[in-house]
């Protein structure tokens, strides 16, 4: 466990950067091709309007960004990450990107009509401080929505995701990025919180009708919330 979060964000930082160019690809497969029906899925609950004001936190590659300008062609978005080398901005001229940690978003309170990840929770060294940060900037009756995985519980199939996403993954991952980062992020999900902690985090932060969505068997889930 890494106590200076610092130091986690350097290492996360460092994790992204050695595979920014073969991330998508890889991001893909290991899911099935599902990711992007998820960030749709996720998009969709934000309900959002033309003229909207969309931040969205740990980008990476831009791939939520598309989908919600995808969605909203006439919403502004504001594409927030710590490693720069990710995003792709040929492939999305219309945002506007920022270089920062989703732990102390540099805008102004109470301007963005949505927040939202993707993948991004389990890789911060404070959940709490994202969560308090994404409710300061949001505007009342805002949305906030967050896709990660999580451990399922359902028996027999936890025990064949722990097998392939705790094993066969990083084994294909490190072997074809030729580094360590796919086993980091393997087991950024085994150490992470449940999705019912997430619940409880968000309420604790101010969050109200707060709503989670499971897929795939409980081992990806959307949370959904308001800032009233």
């Amino acid at each position: 466990m890494i106590d200076d979060p610092r130091t986690k964000e350097e290492m996360v930082r460092g994790v992204f950067e050695s595979i920014q160019d073969r991330y998508d690809l890889l991001d893909s497969y290991i899911s099935a091709g599902m990711d992007q029906r998820w960030r749709r899925l996720l998009v969709e609950s934000l309900n959002l309007g033309q003229g909207n004001t969309v931040l969205d936190c740990g980008a990476g590659t831009g791939k939520l960004t598309r989908a919600i300008l995808d969605r909203c062609p006439g919403c502004k978005t504001i594409s927030l990450d710590i490693t720069e080398s990710m995003f792709r901005p040929s492939i999305l001229p219309e945002t506007r990107f920022m270089v920062a940690s989703a732990e102390e978003i540099p805008l102004e309170s109470s301007g963005m009509n949505a927040v939202a990840s993707a993948y991004l929770t389990r890789n911060l060294s404070s959940v709490d401080k994202y969560f308090s940060e994404a409710y300061r900037v949001l505007v009342p009756g805002g949305t906030f929505a967050n896709l990660d995985i999580y451990n399922p519980s359902m028996p027999v199939f936890s025990q064949l995701f722990a097998l392939y996403f705790y094993h066969i993954v990083p084994a294909i991952g490190d072997a074809v990025t030729g580094t360590h980062s796919y086993s980091y992020l393997a087991n950024s999900v085994k150490k992470f919180h449940s999705p019912q902690v997430i619940t409880s985090k968000l309420i604790e932060c101010g969050f109200r009708d707060v709503r989670t969505k499971s897929l795939m068997l409980g081992s990806v889930y959307i949370h959904t919330a308001r800032k009233l």
